[in-house]
């Protein structure tokens, strides 16, 4: 069952704070969502940050931090399975983590309950990737930062720049 309605900026912080508590979250003067916190799969911690600027982007952005994604031996981060591939910033890339025209992901959804299990699964799937060489999810296809809309892959980009600029600033 969808919800048409669209949430609002405080009720997508909210509800991350209800249910993942370690995830630290604002809102920047732009208007962009953002959160950092850990996701602990199966075997390690990772640190991802989310970020999402309603009405402005169509699909939350979730990249993993630390430690950051690697290819498997010999291989190319090109070949990481289910990546929104940023080709000018390969460690930064984004997780594919479901259809943009699957109608799973729809502003009317909370982040908490949607997107961030969604990085967990995919995590999983990724730790599971790297002992077995094969991607065991189910999967649509192959996505690049290149191949968003361009009003995406903009904020996609000075967003990452805000996000690993020195926290001195």
């Amino acid at each position: 069952m969808k919800n048409s309605g669209t949430r609002s900026p405080d009720a997508q912080l909210k509800a991350m704070v209800s249910l993942w508590p370690d995830f630290q979250g604002k809102k920047l003067g732009d208007g962009t969502l953002l959160w950092r916190g850990p996701l602990r799969p199966k075997a390690q911690f990772y640190e991802v940050c989310l970020f999402w600027k309603p009405g402005a982007m169509s699909l939350p952005y979730v990249m993993v931090v630390d430690p950051q994604l690697r290819p498997r031996p010999g291989g190319t981060f090109e070949e990481i399975p289910h990546l929104i591939f940023d080709s000018n910033d390969p460690t930064r890339s984004g997780l594919c983590l479901f259809d943009p025209e699957g109608g799973e992901w729809s502003a009317a959804r909370l982040i908490a309950e949607t997107t961030i299990v969604w990085a967990a699964e995919w995590l999983a799937y990724y730790e599971l990737w790297h002992l077995t060489s094969e991607w065991l999810a189910p999967s649509v296809g192959y996505e690049s930062v290149a191949r968003m809309h361009d009003a995406d892959a903009r904020i996609i980009r000075d967003t990452k720049a805000y996000v690993h600029k020195p926290s001195s600033e």
